[in-house]
């Protein structure tokens, strides 16, 4: 079979589980995986889709997956907050659910990291920057606070400060994509010859190789300053099915390696 675009595939897979043809998508999404093996959005879709189908155990751990890679995903982690506390995993499900309504609720919450969040909605970055500082002196484990932060300081061109908070949630999250993403950047514009920039696109395009997310966060990078890829893979049986889920509901999946 001749080679298809991964962007194709994806919103395949999408629309699978859109209908909850759970035996067909898992199937499509270990074949993704099978060529991009940490491609997040195939991670968040599939860990969604367990929950939906009740497989709650995978679903916890590829939602954990994914979170490590994009802790400001809302509804990754509501989905996680439901899926540990059926699973009694109470201290992470309290987590999960502080994170998640911070996130998709912060005009309801008087946190300053949620205070952080509504302001960077607005586009008010100044009192951004000082909420996210206050919410992540507060609690330094708060990586959606931290993220918020180094986007704050890149936003009032504070590159240095920006790219110092990248490269320390780095060491805690290598393969957080925003942060790759906002060192890459920060260095660009810094002209920083000593960051690593072959090895943070590296990771990156190993997490989104279509650049699918860092779309969303620059419409200002110039295509001459870094090319836009279309990855692509081996095309997929559409015969397929996950022999686990293909006759038992009840059976899930095992999570990719």
């Amino acid at each position: 079979m001749s080679d298809v675009l991964l962007f194709d595939l994806s919103q395949q897979l999408e629309k699978l589980f859109a209908e909850k043809q759970y035996a067909a998508g898992f199937a499509l999404g270990r074949h993704i995986l099978q060529s991009f093996p940490r491609h997040l959005s195939t991670y968040k879709q599939m860990g969604l889709a367990a929950l939906d189908a009740g497989l709650t155990a995978d679903s916890a751990d590829l939602l954990q997956r994914a979170l490590s890679a994009d802790p400001e995903d809302g509804e990754m982690w509501a989905a996680l907050h439901d899926a540990t506390t059926q699973l009694d995993m109470h201290p992470d499900a309290e987590v999960a659910g502080t994170y998640a309504h911070d996130l998709l609720r912060p005009q309801a919450n008087k946190s300053a990291i949620a205070q952080g969040h509504l302001a960077a909605r607005a586009g008010d970055w100044e009192t951004a920057y000082e909420a996210y500082r206050s919410g992540y002196l507060a609690h330094p484990e708060r990586m959606d606070a931290g993220l918020g932060l180094m986007t704050a300081l890149f936003n009032l061109e504070q590159w240095q400060a920006s790219l110092s908070v990248a490269q320390h949630i780095l060491k805690g999250l290598p393969y957080s994509l925003k942060s790759l993403w906002f060192a890459i950047r920060c260095a660009v514009l810094l002209k920083d010859e000593e960051a690593p920039l072959k090895r943070y696109l590296r990771i990156a395009r190993s997490l989104d190789p279509d650049d699918a997310y860092v779309i969303r966060w620059f419409d200002d990078i110039p295509a001459e300053e870094i090319p836009r890829p279309q990855a692509t893979l081996p095309a997929w049986d559409t015969s397929e099915r996950w022999e686990h889920l293909a006759n038992s509901p009840a059976t899930g999946p095992k999570t990719p390696s």
